[in-house]
């Protein structure tokens, strides 16, 4: 169970870094694409929000979001993948403070279904077939931080002055 709770330590720790990411970013830009062939780093807040909750609280791994018990706009297969959202671009109409808010829940709700987990065992999540949880729990922290450096990229193409963290 120590180990469990590093990498947890280390997903929160990779969450409130994002945070940083996205520190005095205007509504206007949350959705604001640098470049075509760049996300938005709403869509990117997006993406590490819909993976998180498909891999810790679904069933399986193509979950229809409306079957997980947490809702949260931001639950969308439009974020699933780069290779299928560049072409499309996604915006809701949440403010910068609340996609902050959403993914904060859902990253909370996600650590919270571990308390679940039988620390003499080391299951397989449902949504990652041949993982471990650790395994699992290891990847979401280089995940959300390798966005958060994308979501830093975006933002400096926008001409923004960013916070140094």
């Amino acid at each position: 169970m120590a180990k469990l709770d590093l990498l947890i330590g280390a997903a929160d720790e990779a969450q409130r870094e994002f945070t940083f990411a996205l520190d005095g970013l205007s509504d206007e830009d949350l959705w604001k694409r640098a470049d075509p062939r760049l996300l938005s780093v709403g869509e990117i807040a997006g993406h590490i929000a819909y993976w998180e909750a498909v891999s810790f609280l679904a069933s399986n791994d193509d979950p229809n979001p409306d079957d997980l018990a947490i809702k949260s706009p931001l639950i969308n297969r439009a974020f699933r993948y780069f290779t299928t959202s560049v072409e499309a671009p996604f915006k809701l109409d949440l403010s910068t403070l609340q996609v902050g808010e959403e993914m904060k829940k859902i990253h909370t709700e996600a650590m919270s279904s571990l308390v679940r987990l039988d620390p003499d065992k080391d299951d397989a999540p449902p949504s990652r077939a041949g993982w471990t949880w650790g395994a699992l729990l290891q990847y979401l922290g280089f995940h959300i931080a390798y966005h958060t450096g994308q979501a830093y990229s975006v933002r400096h193409l926008l001409g923004h002055t960013t916070p140094d963290n």
